[in-house]
């Protein structure tokens, strides 16, 4: 049975009470009270000309009706699908969408008007009210495989990643497969959905599984031209190939993202070019080529300054032994201009790390306070690099025990390296 033929029925009692007439007025000359009963009930579905015949009834043109149904259904979808792209949604488009929010003849467009408000909420950042009008939706849901769930289920993963649950999203696509539901969505739809999935598993630390959804993305999103999606996967996905040690591959993709920045005008902004080149600088600095990685930190800063780059260019810088270039940036980037706890510490260690004398104490009471932070973090890439410096200089003071517990840390966070590359 038809779900739209079924809402004609829905459509027909709404009007018909709105009207106050009561079945047997309506149904006089054209059907029996019951039988209209059942239509209402969308318990059957008759001809198409006794629709017309009794919202003629009501003087109402049934194929009007049908034709402003189709488009605000239309719509709708095209505000989702920019908002899928990214794509500033119109204040006329903003307005529209929250009167068919009060649609009172359509339970089907109310609830899909709801959703896609929900979503454009999420987009400004308006993330309490996204989710306060989103869970008044969750009791309606079917799900089956209706317009209504397919939505239901995206958003959920937006919604999760917009408040930073990304153990929450990774788990219950894993245990309850929602992606399931979404088999006759748009393919772009599906893209975005598994990249949302390999973004969660990414933050999750589960390497394996965040490839396996980038891969699906990447299927689904095939022979579709959003350059701006295309950039985001190829970053999404070498990003992953860093973490799993697969450089080469990761640079790939980097390389792949270059070029079609450098090919398309509309996606060519500071933030793009930077946040590339910051990931291409990691994927050298975690091989080694200090000097490269320098290099692609610095043209990162270039096109937009970032803060996260900065601190990833001192690093380097300091493992490089460029330590003019390491002074120029500890006097243009002060510690006050830091907000991020790893970013202060890391700022804290560095500086630390190239005066002329330690002391234990001095070293101690960094220690204590950067790698507590990045322990419960879970930042064991700094750890790999930090501990192991502490326990060279605490070597230098004969403070053996002291460098010890250091090389233990840097142990610790290597063994959860390799765990997380298996998952």
């Amino acid at each position: 049975m038809d779900k739209q033929q079924q809402s004609w029925g829905k459509l027909l009692k709404y009007y018909r009470q709105k009207k106050k007439l009561k079945q047997d007025e309506v149904a006089a000359g054209l059907c029996t009270p019951s039988y209209l009963s059942r239509i209402e009930n969308g318990i059957v579905i008759a001809e198409y000309a006794l629709y017309e015949q009794l919202f003629a009834k009501l003087n109402i043109d049934f194929s009007s009706l049908q034709h402003d149904i189709s488009e605000h259904t239309a719509f709708m979808e095209a505000v989702y699908e920019k908002l899928l792209s990214n794509v500033a949604v119109a204040e006329s488009d903003r307005e529209l969408l929250t009167t068919l929010m009060q649609n009172e003849y359509s339970v089907e467009l109310q609830i899909t008007a709801k959703l896609i408000y929900s979503r454009y909420l999420y987009s400004i950042k308006e993330d309490m009210d996204a989710r306060k009008l989103f869970n008044e939706i969750k009791p309606v849901v079917s799900w089956k495989k209706d317009r209504i769930t397919e939505l239901f289920v995206s958003i959920t993963a937006f919604g999760h990643l917009s408040f930073m649950e990304f153990d929450l999203l990774a788990k219950k696509e894993q245990q309850e497969q929602h992606a399931q539901y979404l088999s006759n969505a748009h393919p772009f739809e599906l893209a975005n959905y598994h990249y949302h999935i390999a973004f969660a598993n990414h933050r999750s630390y589960q390497f394996q599984k965040a490839l396996q959804h980038i891969e699906l993305a990447a299927h689904y999103f095939t022979h579709q031209f959003k350059p701006l999606f295309q950039l985001k996967l190829y970053s999404m996905k070498g990003v992953i190939f860093n973490d799993l040690h697969r450089y080469r591959e990761a640079l790939q993709e980097y390389e792949a993202g270059i070029e079609l920045l450098e090919n398309v005008e509309s996606i060519q902004t500071p933030m793009q070019w930077s946040s590339l080149h910051n990931n291409i600088a990691y994927c050298y600095e975690c091989q080694q080529d200090y000097q490269k990685a320098s290099k692609h930190y610095e043209t990162a800063n270039q096109y937009d300054e970032d803060l996260h780059s900065v601190i990833n260019w001192m690093r380097t810088c300091f493992q490089n032994k460029d330590f003019t270039q390491l002074e120029k940036l500890f006097h243009r980037y002060e510690e006050q201009r830091f907000s991020i706890q790893h970013h202060i510490h890391q700022r804290k260690l560095l500086q630390y790390a190239v005066q002329q004398e330690q002391t234990i104490h001095g070293l101690k009471d960094l220690e204590e306070q950067a790698f507590l932070h990045f322990n419960e973090e879970q930042y064991y890439a700094l750890i790999l690099f930090y501990a192991p410096l502490w326990g060279q200089f605490y070597e230098q003071l004969h403070a053996y025990k002291h460098a010890s517990q250091c090389y233990k840390q840097a142990l610790f966070a290597s063994e959860k390296v390799r765990q997380r590359m298996s998952r």
